[in-house]
């Protein structure tokens, strides 16, 4: 599931449903290149619910299947099985692959069984070994934390239960009870972390930023393209009648379209409140669309 339709940048461009001057194949590559660049900038992951339902075979900490589905094979590699109900609630993992109605992920500690009910999202996994800072506090390298899998510090596992987790920040804390009681800083790196992480549900802003950038895209490909507005008409009558290519109502759409996204992005109008939470500090930059 994309973050936004072909026909809502349609809708926000004014294009026509049928007989557009780009076809919306191509305007679903802008959409999917727009995704990319704005989970550059945030450094992060923006997850919709792809699929959900209740597991009902193949239980293993490792598989569930779902009869009831038709998936496409492994069309949900690297995407997060989330068990959110049931037997082994809470958990989150990795896909490695998947059949028509089958899941395989990496393992979880609780199978699941026929009370499991599971969503598929689109998130981050990150699997990062690391030096540790030499004190009780660790952060990870993205965020917003969504659940720590697994942490081991000088071969030792850590139970993730006694970590506390601060999900805006990306901090962890040992807790007095955790198998060891900092993050080691010897060398060589002795501290790894699996983790899930991103932004879930789509913030609506992030939805619009999609759409501008999309909405841009596809106006310039129709400037650059070889459409033509009509520049000629004939009537009955004899009359005949002529206009040049409509370039500055087009530019004008530009120009707009770019102010809203960079409001949205450096914070310059009120919805850039919104977004000014998910930037992660000295790695933000601006869209290459906008300098």
């Amino acid at each position: 599931m994309t973050f936004c339709t072909v026909q809502e940048v349609k809708d926000a461009i004014n294009y026509p449903s049928d007989g557009s001057p780009i076809q919306d194949s191509v305007i679903e590559g802008f959409i999917k290149d727009s995704e990319d660049e704005i989970e550059d900038i945030y450094k992060t992951k923006f997850g919709n619910i792809e699929q959900s339902g209740t597991a009902d075979g193949d239980y293993a900490t490792t598989t569930l299947s779902d009869t009831s589905q038709t998936w496409t094979t492994d069309e949900y590699i690297n995407y997060i099985v989330w068990i959110y109900g049931g037997t082994g609630s809470g958990q989150y993992s990795e896909i490695q692959s998947n059949t028509a109605t089958k899941l395989t992920f990496n393992a979880v500690t609780t199978a699941p069984d026929n009370t499991s009910t599971y969503r598929i999202i689109k998130l981050g996994y990150k699997d990062e070994t690391v030096t540790g800072s030499g004190m009780r506090e660790q952060f990870v390298g993205y965020q917003p934390l969504i659940n720590l899998n697994s942490l081991t510090i000088d071969s030792t596992s850590v139970t993730p239960s006694y970590v506390y987790q601060y999900n805006y920040s990306g901090k962890l804390e040992l807790s007095s009870d955790a198998e060891y009681s900092y993050f080691s800083n010897a060398t060589p790196q002795l501290v790894n972390i699996t983790y899930i992480y991103g932004v879930y549900p789509l913030p609506r802003i992030i939805k619009r930023l999609c759409i501008c950038i999309a909405g841009v895209r596809t106006l310039t490909g129709q400037i650059a393209g070889t459409y033509d507005d009509f520049t000629s008409v004939t009537l009955p009558g004899g009359f005949t009648g002529s206009k040049g290519e409509p370039y500055t109502n087009i530019q004008a759409s530009l120009n707009f379209l770019q102010g809203e996204a960079r409001g949205i992005v450096y914070g310059t109008q009120s919805t850039g409140q919104v977004s000014a939470d998910f930037r992660t500090g000295a790695s933000y930059r601006p869209f290459t669309l906008f300098g």
